[in-house]
């Protein structure tokens, strides 16, 4: 709408009020003078409504106007009529010269020339046509005649006047749109320049810190370190600043537009908040998420723009934030179907601000501290970004703060919920509800954020907010024989850190039952997990704790009581599968450890699945490459020789991406930060040793995809089991807890057997090894070393010799020799019991057949045979199932007794052995002329 039409909007308006309020005065004047008042307002209000009418109808269009002169120019003959023969008569005349005056306002010379039209026929019929109503002494044309040149000559001024009007706005309106064209354009080639340039300087900025990383990773001086840190962070700054240029330049030209993806809205927001948490913990700031558990798992929208506005945000809230907190909260404000909208409030303890303040928050280069000494950095575009953002997703931002006090930002967005997506239970056993468990935080906020994680999973919980009330409650709760099963510290505390408490827990209370601890920290320092294990802490945990990772830690340290098994093997049904729709994928299990690898195989193909397998990162990946047939998911083992789990994955990751290929680490580190850096690598999750039979089955069912041309299992047909003689397993066998190591086998107590047996055999001279290795200084073999024994004890139930060489690998890891000969010591000690107890059962062992010297004809079987080496040649488990129908078919025949040395790799699925027995066994190029090599090697 132009500038005169906006006027004449507003004088039109005035022109309704106008004449209604001529109503009551024409009523007044006709009871002055002795008239019927009611006849005197009903015809003012016919002119008013006649206008009203028509303004309504037609707005500022030419009838309207032309109409709004007729009804002002009514107004005064009423008023003439009505003073017949009074002595105001004749001054009456002059108002209608002035209502005519206002119809200038139009700024449309023809309105006025209506005008006078309209006088001039008021008076004609009055002067000429009914006298008598206005002059009693008849018509005067000498008066008439006067006030007719008077109106002429208004009347062509005011045309001429409007005409003037008219012509200025029409050079004012043109003149203005120059000038808004020009200001447009200069502006789209600003943001245009802006876009480009951010982006030529981001090729060379995207080096600076490429080569900055790389540096960091070679051995420099102190001083050196120091100085390209600081060029690494001052660089990142830089980019950060460049991309906030962008982001204002792409607005700005109407060139940013949002994607629609789904994404996990709690690991978007931990992702961010993880990010805020590193500046966060150098100021002592406490960062915590809680999350309406109503709101879904899974959104449809734009997760980068999402994680962008959240960082913005809660950056700002640290950034103006000392020693306090910032508590992001997610809310479902709404929802229609699937359209939801959610309600995200930032709120810190920080400075605060002044209402000036916050009426400049989200303007662009605006800052909250403008002083030319300012304390805060920063370019006063992060949060106009979010602003538009926020709209630009269907939402509104707001703040609310005073000064001193702190400060809350407040945005909706207007999101979709994926209700394709897989529902993620994530709900304790019964086994985990009964446990008692303490919180102990100082701040408050992290305290209720704990005891509603607990609360929605049905447990109560007891809270405190230091290590002396942690001690006096443990104290209380042992005399009332009610003692806690797990305690939750915050690290940073007054008077004892949770460090500190977790120490005087073990040496100074004598407590009957030592709760297990974890601890909760804003702090990814490694200085903090090295601590941790030395104060025998079960876990350490990074805010903000997402629940999932809560209840997988709580898993892997309690595991979850089972009903005792029978005493053979597991009943059907009671072991663990995957869904019906994913039985027969095939697996890749990548374990440098053959009791590990063992396990893991029976448990899989238990489950209904495929299973190859790698003794290292670099052979997993020559597998995945060579692949004649994907593999559907990796299980990777994170320690390993040649190549580690790590470094496989990332490796694999440029060939496969995490939704073609899941891959799930296995280690046996049960902290956080251990999981997070399998998930930078590239793995899509994380599962803790000793494995639980049914928590692996239950990641399995949520990451395998099914293949339509996959293979489906016969649902009767069983896992492949190498036979092994004389199974005998004792129901008790100190130091191994059997009822408790038989759930990690689904019960199996032939495979139980073999698996401690060979213990003993991998293990016997693990001692003299260590101290070989200490000795040698190769301090990270032997850290391995021990490594694998804590796991495999653990899975074995061996608690005295995984906790042993849990001391000895903590000492190891953190080159701290001190007191490694009592720590040896000790892990000898518990050790002995376990191997004379894996002896006493081998020799339970019925001897073995044993074949030298004698020369079978395997002509018969030769393409059974070749099958079965080219099984072996591609490391495929398909080799066993393949021998074991091998064997059947011959029987009890003698060609049997020279199969042992064969069969005794493939049951330590060792491969190249398996292959080297059967090419002694039958001749390397395959069987010729029915003749056969000596069975001359057996174990």
């Amino acid at each position: 709408m132009s500038d005169l039409d906006k006027l004449r909007v507003r004088f039109g308006r005035f022109l309704v009020i106008l004449l209604w309020l001529h109503i009551p005065v024409l009523a007044a004047v006709a009871f002055v003078v002795g008239r019927p008042p009611f006849a005197a307002g009903l015809a003012g209000a016919l002119l008013a409504a006649a206008y009203h009418l028509t303004w309504w109808r037609h707005g500022i269009t030419p009838v309207t106007r032309y109409l709004s002169a007729v009804a002002l120019m009514g107004e005064p003959a009423l008023l003439v009529y009505l003073l017949a023969g009074h002595s105001w008569q004749m001054d009456m005349h002059m108002y209608f010269f002035a209502l005519l005056a206002l119809t200038i306002a139009w700024c449309d010379w023809r309105v006025v020339v209506v005008g006078a039209v309209a006088i001039a026929i008021h008076h004609i019929m009055l002067d000429f046509l009914l006298p008598l109503a206005v002059f009693a002494d008849g018509a005067d044309v000498g008066r008439v005649g006067l006030h007719a040149g008077i109106v002429a000559l208004q009347t062509g001024v005011l045309v001429w006047l409007s005409r003037t009007l008219v012509e200025s706005f029409a050079l004012n309106n043109e003149a203005l749109r120059e000038r808004t064209l020009e200001a447009e354009e200069a502006n789209r080639a600003k943001s245009l320049f802006l876009a480009n340039m951010s982006h030529e300087i981001r090729t060379p900025m995207n080096a600076i810190l490429g080569f900055c990383h790389l540096a960091l990773r070679t051995d420099m001086t102190p001083k050196q370190q120091d100085y390209v840190s600081k060029i690494n962070g001052a660089g990142l700054s830089l980019l950060r600043l460049i991309n906030d240029i962008l982001d204002f330049s792409k607005i700005e030209a109407g060139k940013l537009s949002l994607e629609i993806a789904p994404f996990d809205l709690r690991a978007a927001l931990e992702g961010q908040l993880a990010m805020a948490s590193v500046e966060a913990a150098k100021k002592r700031v406490a960062v915590d998420l809680i999350m309406d558990p109503t709101v879904p798992a899974t959104l449809l929208g734009d997760p980068l723009r999402l994680n962008q506005i959240v960082l913005n945000v809660v950056s700002n809230a640290v950034k103006f934030t000392e020693n306090g907190s910032v508590t992001v909260t997610v809310d479902l404000s709404a929802r229609h179907g699937t359209t939801i909208s959610l309600e995200i409030s930032v709120r810190d303890t920080g400075i605060g601000m002044t209402p000036e303040q916050q009426a400049r928050l989200f303007h662009s280069f605006t800052q909250a501290d403008s002083s030319t000494t300012r304390r805060f950095g920063g370019t006063g575009l992060g949060l106009a970004i979010s602003k538009q953002l926020v709209e630009l997703m269907g939402g509104h931002i707001g703040v609310e703060s005073r000064l001193g006090q702190g400060t809350t930002v407040t945005f909706s967005l207007v999101l979709q919920a994926d209700d394709a997506a897989p529902p993620v239970q994530d709900m304790p056993s019964a086994e985990l509800k009964r446990l008692r468990v303490l919180i102990a935080d100082d701040n408050p906020a992290s305290r209720e954020i704990l005891q509603a994680m607990f609360a929605t999973w049905s447990m109560n919980v007891d809270v405190v907010a230091s290590g002396k009330e942690v001690l006096g409650a443990l104290v209380t709760a042992a005399a009332d024989a009610v003692p806690y099963d797990l305690v939750l510290m915050d690290w940073r505390m007054p008077d004892m850190n949770g460090i500190e408490t977790a120490r005087a827990i073990r040496q100074d209370l004598y407590l009957a039952k030592v709760p297990s601890v974890f601890l909760v920290t804003a702090h990814g320092h490694d200085e903090v997990r090295a601590e941790a294990e030395t104060a025998n802490i079960a876990a350490v945990l990074i805010k903000p704790i997402d629940p999932a990772t809560m209840l997988a830690t709580m898993t892997t340290v309690f595991g979850a009581e089972q009903p005792d098994l029978p005493t053979g093997e597991a009943q059907a049904g009671t072991i663990p599968m995957v869904a019906p729709h994913l039985r027969g994928l095939r697996i890749l299990v990548a374990e440098d450890n053959q009791i590990n690898r063992e396990i893991a195989i029976e448990l899989l193909t238990d489950a209904g699945l495929q299973v190859e397998v790698a003794e290292n990162g670099r052979i997993a990946l020559d597998c995945v490459k060579d692949a004649v047939e994907p593999f559907d998911a990796i299980l990777m083992d994170v320690q390993m020789p040649e190549m580690d789990g790590i470094e496989a994955t990332v490796r694999i990751r440029q060939i496969h991406p995490p939704e073609r290929l899941p891959i799930i680490a296995m280690t046996a580190h049960a902290y956080e930060a251990e999981r997070q850096r399998c998930l930078d690598a590239g793995m899509n999750d994380h599962i803790a040793k000793p494995v639980d039979p049914a928590l692996l089955v239950s990641k399995l069912d949520r990451w395998l995809k099914p293949r339509p041309s996959q293979k489906r299992f016969a649902e009767a047909s069983g896992p492949i089991v190498m036979p092994i003689k004389a199974d005998i397993l004792p129901d008790h066998l100190p130091p191994f807890g059997i009822a408790a190591a038989l759930v990690r086998v689904n019960g199996k107590r032939a495979l139980l057997r073999k698996l401690i047996v060979d213990f003993g055999d991998t293990f016997a001279t693990v001692i003299a090894t260590l101290r070989g290795q200490i000795a040698a200084g190769d301090l990270s073999e032997a850290r391995r070393l021990a490594h694998t024994l804590k796991g495999i004890a653990g899975t074995l139930e061996a608690g005295e010799v995984a906790d042993a060489a849990k001391r000895v690998e903590t000492a190891l890891a953190q080159s701290d020799l001190s007191r490694i000969e009592e720590q040896m010591d000790g892990l000898e000690q518990a050790i002995l019991p376990a191997l004379a107890a894996s002896a006493t059962l081998k020799r339970m062992q019925q001897p073995t057949l044993t074949q030298s010297g004698v020369q079978f004809d395997y002509s018969e079987w030769a393409s059974q045979i070749e099958e079965i080496r080219a099984l072996l040649r591609r490391r495929s488990l398909g080799a066993r199932k393949a021998f074991q129908q091998f064997e059947e078919a011959i029987g009890a025949r003698p060609e049997a007794a020279g199969l042992h040395g064969v069969k005794a790799a493939l049951a330590k699925l060792n491969f190249e052995e398996a292959l080297t027995q059967l090419d002694l066994l039958v001749g390397e190029g395959g069987l010729q002329c029915g003749a056969a090599p000596l069975a001359a090697v057996n174990s």
